[in-house]
C-alpha cells in the first residue's frame, strides 16, 4: 500500500503536467504535494508508525476522485452571467484594510507579546490563542474568527497583487500585511501562517508574474520577504522544539517537522480511525461544507431558537484528540483533508467531495488563467487549500470560508462580457 500511494500521484503528475504544463495547475501541484508524502511515507521516519491500511486507502481513494475531476465536462447552474463579471482590484481600498487590519492586529497580540518578554513559551501562547479564557471573551473569539482572521487572508492577497502588478504597486499594503503575517505568527506561536504565505506568493508569482518581467529591485525585495518567512519558520521551529528534538540540529529539526506536519497526518488518520471506530459517516457529509453553515447556527444558537447541532463538534472531540504516532511522539487536529471526508461519509463521499473539490479547483483556475484578477485572488485562496491536503480542511474553518466573501470588498466591477 505504501508503493501505490507513492507511485499513483507520481503517475498522474506527469499525465497532468502533459495536459497542462503549468506548475500553477491545481492537478500538478496537488500531485506534487501527494508524490512527495508518498515518497517520505516510503522511505518512512523511525520516530512516526507507518500509516494503517485503512488510512492509506482513504488518502489513495481521495487522490483518485480528486484526479478525476480533471475528466469532467463544465457544469453549469444558474446564471451563468455571474461568472463572466469582469473585476477591477482597488489597492487604496485595501491599504485601508489592511491598515485597519494591522491595527486591531497589534492590539490583538499585545498579551502575545507581553508573554514572549516574559519567557512564556510558544506553546502557552499558542494554547491561550485557541481558547476563550486567553482570548479575553467568547465574543472576543468570534470577532477574531468572522472578522480579523478572514480580512487577513485578504490582505495577504492583496499585498501578493500589488507585489506582481506595477500598476497595483503599494508600499504601504505591502507593509501593512507583513507585519499583519508576524502580528498572527507571534500572537498563536504558529508556522503555519508563515508557510501559507509562502504558498500564496508561489501562486500569485506563478498566475500574476506570467508576463511581467520583475527588476533586480522587485527580485531583492521578494527574496528578502521570503528570507524573512524562512527565517520565522526556523525559528518557531528550535522554539517550539520537543525534547526529542533537543539533540537535533536545526537542519534535522527542519526535516522532523516537515515530516510530521505532511506525512505524520496519515499516521494521525489511522489512529483517529482506530482510537473512534464507528466515526466513519459520523458527519453525514456536513463538514464538506461546515466553514460556510456553522454562522448560522452559532447565530441561532446565540439568540435561543436552536442549540449548536452536535454533527458540528464531532471533528473537534474525535479528529482532534492528542494521539501517539510514534513511540514518543504525538500529534492532533491535522487528519488531512480526506479524513474530513472520511468522518463525512466513509470512502464513498471521501471519493465523491475529492472529486467536487477537484472540480471546483479546475473551474476557479480556469476562470484565473482567462485574466479574471477577482477569480485569480480567489484561486490563491484555494492554492493554499491544495497546498495543505495533506493537514487539514480549510473550508471547514468558517474565517477561511468568509476571506472568499470579504474578498469582494477590495474589488469593482467593471463591466459583463459574453464568455465565448
Amino acid at each position: 500500500m505504501r508503493v501505490v500511494i507513492c507511485i499513483l500521484p507520481i503517475i498522474c503528475y506527469f499525465i497532468s503536467m502533459h495536459k497542462y504544463k503549468a506548475w500553477n495547475n491545481p492537478y500538478v501541484i496537488f500531485n506534487i504535494l501527494w508524490s512527495v508524502i508518498g515518497i517520505l511515507i516510503l522511505c518512512g521516519n523511525k520516530s512516526v508508525y507507518t500509516p494503517s491500511i485503512t488510512a492509506m486507502l482513504c488518502v489513495i481513494t481521495g487522490i483518485i476522485g480528486f484526479n478525476l475531476s480533471a475528466l469532467s465536462r463544465r457544469i453549469t447552474l444558474g446564471n451563468r452571467s455571474v461568472l463572466n463579471v469582469k473585476y477591477m482590484f482597488n489597492p487604496r481600498r485595501a491599504a485601508i484594510i489592511s491598515t485597519i487590519v494591522l491595527i486591531v492586529s497589534f492590539f490583538l497580540s499585545i498579551d502575545a507579546i507581553r508573554s514572549l518578554l516574559v519567557g512564556v513559551s510558544y506553546s502557552d501562547i499558542r494554547n491561550n490563542y485557541y481558547t476563550y479564557d486567553g482570548g479575553g471573551s467568547v465574543l472576543l473569539y468570534y470577532f477574531r474568527e468572522y472578522i480579523i482572521d478572514p480580512l487577513r487572508y485578504v490582505v495577504i492577497v492583496s499585498a501578493i497583487f500589488a507585489i506582481f502588478k506595477k500598476e497595483y504597486r503599494s508600499k504601504l499594503l505591502i507593509f501593512n500585511a507583513s507585519f499583519c503575517v508576524l502580528l498572527q505568527a507571534v500572537s498563536n506561536g504558529g508556522r503555519y501562517i508563515l508557510m501559507n504565505t509562502f504558498f500564496m506568493i508561489i501562486c500569485g508569482a506563478l498566475i500574476l508574474n506570467r508576463h511581467v518581467k520583475l527588476s533586480l529591485k522587485q527580485k531583492m525585495e521578494i527574496v528578502f520577504f521570503s528570507g524573512i518567512l524562512a527565517y520565522g519558520l526556523i525559528f518557531l521551529t528550535n522554539s517550539r522544539a520537543t525534547y526529542l528534538m533537543q539533540n537535533m540540529t536545526i537542519g534535522e529539526k527542519m526535516f522532523s517537522t516537515v515530516y510530521q506536519y505532511f506525512a505524520g497526518s496519515i499516521t494521525y488518520l489511522g489512529e483517529v480511525i482506530k482510537n473512534t471506530p464507528n466515526i466513519k459517516g459520523a458527519t453525514y457529509g456536513v463538514n464538506f461544507v461546515a466553514g460556510w453553515i456553522s454562522p448560522l447556527f452559532v447565530i441561532l444558537n446565540y439568540i435561543g431558537v436552536l442549540s449548536y447541532p452536535q454533527v458540528f463538534s464531532v471533528i473537534g472531540t474525535e479528529a482532534c484528540k492528542v494521539l501517539k504516532i510514534g513511540e514518543n511522539l504525538y500529534y492532533n487536529a491535522m487528519p488531512t483533508v480526506f479524513g474530513y471526508f472520511y468522518i463525512d461519509g466513509g470512502l464513498v463521499l471521501t471519493f465523491i467531495e475529492a472529486w467536487i473539490w477537484g472540480y471546483i479547483c479546475k473551474r476557479l483556475y480556469t476562470k484565473a488563467e482567462n485574466g479574471n484578477l477577482f477569480f485569480t485572488a480567489v484561486y490563491i485562496l484555494m492554492f493554499l487549500q491544495i497546498c495543505n491536503a495533506s493537514t487539514r480542511w480549510f473550508l471547514y474553518s468558517t474565517g477561511y470560508c468568509l476571506a472568499y466573501i470579504y474578498m469582494r470588498l477590495v474589488f469593482d466591477k467593471e463591466k459583463f462580457v459574453e464568455e465565448e
